[in-house]
């Protein structure tokens, strides 16, 4: 939402020039697709055959569409190009090493409740999400790679909570005096998220393994260790900036 354009251009132009590549080179694509093409869904759980609710329009348009469409192209490189390709439809992710300000609510809680700041909950906190463990996801993103399905596949943990548990179990988890705060909700913010990973079970032999609460605990700690290395002024690891090819102008 921060930058639709370039968003939709990633997920667009990117896979399309993935998909040229692989179609070249005779490699097999995998693209990392998102829970969020199913929308704001009217099916609970969400199984791989339901086609989703998005609004074209909205102000997450760029992103939910954007991944619509990369799925759309892959499968039509698969069909008249014979591309090999494989979609992981990858719902809500988390673990050590994530960007401390990149804007998810797993990172946005433990960041407030380490510092001491109120844990922002946007609407009532009612609507709900599935939370899986990076290491899970790894192991079904191989799974999915080392097999024979080039059909979409869910990706996440079934194990569903409210926003405001999740808050209060962060908070509780940290140790924090922080207080919940309730801001207007968001636009087009999906009530319901859950995925149906039968399919997964039954055509990968994969399903998450990492409790909650542990790998909650894992990141916890990296962030609270990030945390005092910016206070002592030591390195934090940032994304490098773009280098800039001498001896082309460039315009901004």
């Amino acid at each position: 939402m921060y930058n639709p354009i370039k968003t939709l251009k990633t997920n667009t132009i990117g896979t399309l020039n993935m998909l040229g590549l692989a179609k070249r080179v005779g490699a097999r694509l995998l693209l990392a697709s998102t829970s969020e093409v199913y929308g704001d869904p009217e099916v609970h759980p969400q199984s791989e055959d339901y086609w989703g609710h998005v609004n074209p329009i909205g102000p997450r348009a760029c992103y939910d569409e954007g991944k619509r469409v990369a799925e759309t192209m892959c499968y039509a490189y698969m069909k008249q190009e014979g591309v090999e390709v494989r979609v992981a439809r990858i719902f809500n992710t988390f673990g050590p090493r994530m960007h401390m300000n990149d804007g998810r609510v797993v990172s946005n809680f433990i960041l407030q409740a380490l510092q001491g700041e109120p844990l922002t909950v946007y609407g009532s906190g009612s609507q709900t999400r599935a939370f899986q463990y990076v290491s899970d996801l790894v192991n079904g993103l191989v799974a999915l790679m080392n097999s024979n399905v080039s059909s979409p596949v869910n990706l996440g943990n079934p194990e569903e909570h409210t926003i405001l548990e999740f808050a209060q179990l962060i908070k509780n988890l940290v140790g924090s005096g922080s207080e919940i705060q309730f801001l207007s909700e968001a636009q087009d913010d999906p009530q319901k998220r859950k995925p149906d990973i039968k399919k997964a079970k039954l055509m990968l032999g994969w399903e998450p393994v990492v409790p909650l609460e542990e790998g909650l605990n894992k990141a916890i700690h990296y962030f609270r260790k990030e945390l005092e290395y910016q206070a002592n002024n030591q390195y934090i690891p940032k994304p490098k900036p773009a280098r800039i090819k001498k001896g082309r102008t460039r315009h901004n």
